[in-house]
């Protein structure tokens, strides 16, 4: 789209400070950097949680009552107030879309539509729920407005012309939920272009130019929107690359790459960026990235700094990358085989979910500061009276 009458209007109707940036309403995440990043120092173990310590299970009724049905796909509000998850609610090919008040224990079923349900966000401010829909390889991706009860449907007025598209996907809200990243794809071709949305005015961005290599991945808002990180896969998955956008400037730049500027040899995808937009949490295959260190073996996380060109590499060896906190300072890693909260600044970290509860979590899984941490997992061990025999989506507190 380019400077077309859409994206004008999002730049139009967006008040930005004299740094460029859209100014935060007040008492919205403002999320600062991803922190000053780790040394090639070993890290810490983490440390060692007994279970039942500080977790409470999160997919249950009002009363607190175990569900009968599996629960699965976390998201967490920036405050770690609401967690959004989806229940089985009329056999394994319809999922509920729910909220859960951690505070009053009220539950809030989202209205969809009943088909199968693919994935589900809230906002950092907990106003907006999104989710896909659909049946098998062909989902729409929607956004629930919690205060009005309206509905949008994320798919682009006018979409792009070079095929048929099938499916469009949710990626990302900004920090005040003003705006949400969604891919629209078509997985016969290989197409898929990304756009982010204004919920208040519907005026739309599409981010990738036209001609863009191939299938877009990621789409992760920085927390005023102004920052977009994203990646292009063309043919083998091993051919890809990671960009950020600046949405002001229009400038996009690749920082996927090695010291001397050589792009990176491996595939890598994006999981978040910095609330300033400053740093890319991602995970990458790549053997090039990071010199004096052994070849991962596997994917590995790593942190992209956009001011200095440098990259660093987090968490032990094997250690990838789920998620991010508003803030920047922590990520979720899963390292072998459990759920760790890593510190990016000081390297600590701290067991969210032992290996042996088999766990797994989303993009949106930890909440600001990192003082809580959803996730879905199987165990009957990990709250009381847990016998349902099905998965739960939990709460971790870690503060």
């Amino acid at each position: 789209m380019g400077d077309d009458s859409r994206t004008r209007a999002v730049r139009t109707n967006r008040a930005y400070d004299g740094g460029g940036r859209r100014a935060l309403p007040r008492g919205a995440a403002t999320a600062g950097a991803l922190a000053a990043l780790l040394s090639a120092a070993a890290l810490p173990p983490a440390s060692a949680a007994p279970h039942g310590h500080g977790i409470q299970r999160a997919s249950t009724a009002a009363d607190g009552a175990q569900l009968t049905t599996a629960s699965r796909r976390g998201a967490v509000s920036a405050d770690g107030r609401y967690v959004a998850y989806t229940t089985e609610c009329g056999g394994v090919t319809r999922d509920c879309v729910q909220v859960k008040d951690l505070r009053t224990g009220a539950v809030e079923e989202v209205p969809v539509s009943g088909a199968e349900t693919g994935s589900v966000m809230i906002s950092p401010d907990a106003r907006h729920v999104g989710y896909t829909q659909g049946v098998y390889h062909y989902f729409t991706a929607y956004v629930h407005d919690r205060r009005t009860g309206e509905v949008q449907r994320l798919w682009p007025a006018e979409p792009p012309t070079d095929t048929r598209y099938e499916s469009s996907g949710l990626t990302g809200f900004s920090a005040d939920g003003e705006e949400v990243a969604y891919t629209l794809g078509n997985r016969h071709d290989g197409s898929r272009h990304l756009f982010v949305r204004d919920l208040a005015t519907g005026a739309e961005e599409q981010i990738d130019p036209m001609d863009h290599p191939g299938w877009i991945t990621g789409g992760r808002l920085s927390a005023n929107g102004r920052y977009v990180a994203y990646g292009t896969q063309t043919g083998h998955v091993s051919s890809s690359a990671l960009y950020v956008k600046d949405r002001v400037t229009g400038e996009t730049r690749r920082f996927d790459t090695a010291p001397d500027g050589t792009p990176s040899d491996g595939s890598s995808d994006i999981v978040d960026i910095s609330g300033d937009g400053r740093r890319v949490l991602f995970n990458s295959s790549a053997t090039n990235l990071f010199p004096g260190e052994p070849s991962p073996a596997r994917r590995q996380a790593y942190v992209a700094d956009l001011a200095t060109g440098r990259i660093h590499r987090v968490g032990a060896a094997g250690a990838a990358a789920v998620s991010a906190d508003g803030s920047g300072r922590f990520a979720l890693l899963r390292q072998e085989g459990a759920l760790v909260l890593h510190d990016l600044r000081t390297g600590r970290q701290r067991t969210v979910a032992p290996a042996e509860a088999s766990a797994t979590a989303d993009t949106d899984a930890v909440a600001r500061h990192g003082r809580r941490v959803v996730f879905t997992s199987s165990a009957a061990d990990l709250v009381p009276d847990d016998t349902n025999g099905v998965s739960d989506v939990f709460v971790r507190r870690t503060r």
